[in-house]
């Protein structure tokens, strides 16, 4: 067991060596290209598994294999652009065309941004109704007539943390 360099306080002093991982084996478990992305997922989701063990700079941190797995298996993966581009399949928008631009614009750019793409502060939720409201206020703008289809629950999906 190993017992030094504890990382994070919340773990106790004993820790499986069978179970840990270091950044390279994070982002193969994930489908990630490099290791140094690992650190992009740490900021994107805020509840991804922290390290167990740091050693110091420069030398590897370690996570808990299973706790990253399990963390996996819980989360939603995607990139905030996949994200928004499955959501905008699945409505129909009705209305002039710069208008339905417009619309597609606006949502992309407030929904990317509540789900965290970018480094500055998160202002907006990561919810589909903040978007899409920033978004058809725009679009009406353009096109007062202006509509959106949806499919019954889009905006508000049950259990959906995005």
């Amino acid at each position: 067991m190993v017992t030094t360099g504890v990382y994070n306080q919340n773990v106790s002093a004993s820790i499986d060596p069978e179970d840990l991982v270091d950044a390279t084996g994070i982002a193969e478990m994930l489908g990630i290209a490099h290791r140094n992305s690992v650190s992009v997922y740490q900021g994107r989701y805020p509840d991804m598994p922290r390290p167990l063990v740091y050693l110091g700079p420069g030398r590897p941190r370690l996570w808990s294999r299973r706790a990253v797995q399990a963390w996996a298996t819980s989360t939603d993966l995607r990139s905030p652009q996949a994200v928004v581009k499955a959501e905008l399949a699945e409505v129909e928008l009705i209305g002039h065309r710069f208008a339905q631009g417009r619309f597609r614009s606006c949502y992309s750019l407030a929904r990317q941004h509540g789900l965290g793409r970018g480094k500055g502060e998160k202002e907006l939720p990561p919810t589909r109704r903040a978007a899409f409201e920033i978004a058809l206020a725009d679009a009406k703008v353009l096109d007062p007539a202006f509509q959106v289809r949806m499919p019954e629950g889009w905006l508000d999906p049950p259990g959906a943390k995005l």
